[in-house]
């Protein structure tokens, strides 16, 4: 039978020393809410709202047609107008009508009308730690544009290739 050899009491120290002045940087999750830390600092695509003492963020990832997609710690009890607001707002090519919000615990994607919301004064949802929401891009509005600007380049050089055929035709 193998025996350890007993560690000194230096290596004791040492090892409390060492294990105790770390700074963790880790993120506290429980079943409820994804707590950080005042000192988290955040990295490429991960935004912090409201942060400050005795404040409870919870966890939101914003995809789609918002100014900045990413991770949002944002107080609880945001809203999803708030939590727009927080991603950077909506942008031209946002589509309102069909955003989605995928929530933990729920096989379908709840769907939230932002037109119908503001216009009607109808309650805004509440967002939950860990909700995923995508605002779709409204393809139909770059499609316009795309035609538009196609248009534009197929007359500019229907009338180029006509002027260099007049011009050889006078030669």
């Amino acid at each position: 039978m193998k025996q350890f050899a007993r560690p000194s009491v230096v290596q004791a120290v040492l090892f409390c020393f060492i294990f105790s002045s770390t700074i963790s940087l880790g993120e506290a999750v429980d079943d409820k809410f994804s707590q950080i830390s005042p000192r988290h600092n955040p990295g490429a695509g991960e935004f912090v709202h409201g942060q400050g003492y005795g404040k409870i963020l919870v966890r939101l990832t914003i995809f789609g047609a918002v100014k900045e997609q990413g991770v949002h710690y944002v107080p609880e009890g945001t809203d999803l107008v708030f939590a727009l607001v927080y991603a950077g707002g909506y942008t031209d090519q946002s589509k309102l009508d069909r955003i989605s919000i995928r929530r933990r615990n729920l096989r379908e994607p709840l769907y939230a009308d932002l037109d119908e919301i503001m216009s009607e004064g109808n309650p805004v949802p509440k967002l939950q730690d860990g909700d995923v929401i995508t605002v779709p891009f409204n393809w139909k509005k770059d499609l316009a544009t795309m035609l538009t600007v196609t248009g534009f380049v197929t007359s500019v050089t229907g009338f180029v290739v006509s002027v260099i055929a007049l011009t050889k035709k006078s030669n």
